[in-house]
């Protein structure tokens, strides 16, 4: 019997009881930071705003363990579309820390060994 190894996606997806189509706006919504939440819907409204952290949700979704992550999120952090008086002074981006607990949290829950019968 061979276990494969899930993807942060499905964890979080099971997790959350949602479908893999929800995972990225469900996430995003979960690690923006608190000033950004009541007008991210606004930002959305341009792509090329929100691309940024669409991009680091969907890449983090195929990740296994933190050294991954940690690769993800330091591409994120210096990401060319990351800049700018609204993403880096305001925070109105994704929240990589917030990202990291819950990406932690996930994988070491989906880690743990189950119950046998």
């Amino acid at each position: 019997m061979t276990d494969t190894v899930k993807t942060f996606r499905e964890l979080y997806c099971e997790h959350r009881r949602i479908s893999p189509d929800q995972y990225e706006r469900d996430l995003v919504m979960h690690c923006l930071h608190w000033q950004a939440r009541p007008v991210y819907w606004l930002l959305g409204l341009n792509r090329a705003y929100t691309s940024p952290d669409l991009e680091f949700v969907r890449c983090v979704g195929e990740l296994h363990n933190r050294s991954q992550f940690r690769d993800e999120a330091a591409g994120f952090i210096y990401h060319p579309g990351n800049g700018g008086f609204f993403r880096k002074t305001l925070r109105l981006r994704v929240s990589t820390r917030r990202m990291q607990e819950i990406f932690d949290e996930r994988v070491s829950a989906g880690r743990s060994p189950k119950p046998r019968a």
